[in-house]
């Protein structure tokens, strides 16, 4: 990933943290980052906890057989205040609108469901990893992470593009608000988006003051983006809500698609799947309606985003491929790359090996077109392990060997993880 993630781990009890360390150890190593680890015995504030984890892109709470979820009167009083400083996390990751994995080891049993604030586990995609096939369980949830770091940050990018009215702040005097500078992915610390959140506070009260629907509606946007970049989504999606009404009052289709989309993603991020697919099919509709083709694609790249959640891989591949044929005519190669490696890597799931290498080879072609070196690198390795399962391990050497051969030639950050995945490869290889 391009850049670098920052995990926090709730460490449930102390039996758990030599499986611990081996999790941390894979992360760093995978995505480059930093994990930062709460255990027993720290003397955690809530303020602490909520500190820490504004810095951090996800929280996975690590559940061994033996954690302690339930304060006990029989426990030993270094033990007692856990299951209150797990609240404490979940509580403050939820307001973050962080990635929350509880992830199981080995026979681990979830939470019940009256055990307070702990039962909002039961909500997110869980994960378990077992000593008898640790690499294969750690590999699937280190690849799933990264799915959903990047849905985030593409969504992230996608929503500080959008929408982007023209600025025209008030003037320094008194009883006007200050002056704020657009609202870019320049502008991605707290303390710049807090400034926008407070000029826009004040256009949006003006607009509303002056009856002026345009200004309001602009404000609302900008508002909503903003609260996006600070990870506040719950926030966000309210003024998107706000903006749509009057979009659709004011009769821009185009806009209404667009708003539209920014709602399916964001609820999607919350993870609130139904209401997700709600936005993109009636975003669909509407697109469909007025031949709005970027908006068309859009909408069913979402669709096929919502069936992969709900693991209805045959549906999802239909999106994904209808949105591939339109971002294909409308020459956005950059999508189409996209696309080709989420078929491909979705058509593996289905263990169909010889449809995830035709996908795979298109998308390798797409990426040297870019120069995107990263994802072509990425593609070859994926191209390896598909051809070994459809039983051409010549032509996977072949592959190989160019992968080895672009990482010899780079020196970008991130060379060093491609190096360690396809050793990976090699080791599981040879062991066979």
């Amino acid at each position: 990933m391009q850049t670098m993630q920052t995990f926090y781990f709730s460490l449930c009890s102390a039996d758990s943290k030599p499986q611990a360390d081996k999790i941390i150890a894979a992360c760093e190593s995978y995505f480059e980052g930093e994990c930062i680890l709460a255990e027993q015995g720290e003397n955690l504030t809530p303020e602490i906890i909520s500190e820490n984890l504004t810095e951090c892109d996800a929280l996975i709470v690590v559940i061994g057989k033996e954690s302690i979820l339930l304060p006990s009167s029989a426990s030993p009083v270094r033990e007692q205040w856990l299951p209150e400083r797990i609240r404490w996390e979940i509580i403050s990751a939820i307001n973050l609108d962080l990635l929350i994995i509880p992830l199981f080891l080995n026979q681990a049993m979830a939470p019940g469901k009256k055990q307070g604030a702990l039962k909002q586990l039961l909500k997110y995609k869980s994960y378990r990893l077992r000593d008898a096939s640790w690499d294969e369980d750690l590999h699937q949830f280190l690849d799933d992470i990264e799915c959903e770091m990047e849905f985030k940050k593409e969504v992230a990018r996608k929503l500080a593009l959008s929408n982007r009215p023209d600025y025209r702040p008030p003037a320094e005097s008194d009883g006007q608000a200050p002056r704020s500078a657009p609202l870019s992915l320049g502008h991605s610390k707290a303390y710049e988006l807090n400034q926008i959140i407070d000029t826009e506070r004040f256009n949006l009260e003006e607009a509303r003051r002056e009856g002026n629907r345009v200004s309001e509606k602009n404000a609302l946007s900008a508002l909503a983006l903003a609260f996006t970049r600070l990870q506040q989504t719950r926030r966000a999606i309210q003024f998107f809500q706000e903006q749509l009404e009057i979009v659709r009052e004011l009769g821009e289709a185009e806009e209404e698609c667009d708003v539209l989309a920014n709602l399916g993603d964001a609820l999607a991020i919350l993870g609130n799947i139904e209401l997700a697919k709600s936005y993109y099919q009636e975003q669909l509709m509407l697109a469909e309606s007025r031949n709005f083709r970027r908006f068309v694609a859009s909408a069913l790249n979402g669709l096929g985003f919502v069936h992969v959640k709900q693991n209805k891989i045959q549906q999802a591949i239909k999106c994904y491929l209808q949105a591939l044929e339109i971002y294909r005519e409308l020459e956005n190669n950059d999508k189409e790359l996209e696309l080709l490696v989420g078929i491909g890597l979705n058509y593996q799931k289905l263990g169909d090996y010889q449809q995830t290498v035709d996908c795979l080879e298109q998308a390798l072609e797409t990426s040297k077109y870019l120069e995107n070196r990263r994802e072509e690198t990425s593609i070859l390795i994926d191209l390896v392990e598909a051809n070994y399962h459809i039983g051409k391990p010549d032509r996977a050497h072949s592959f190989l060997l160019k992968a080895e051969q672009l990482l010899n030639d780079l020196e970008e950050p991130w060379v060093q993880s491609q190096r360690k995945r396809l050793q990976a490869f090699r080791d599981k290889q040879n062991s066979q």
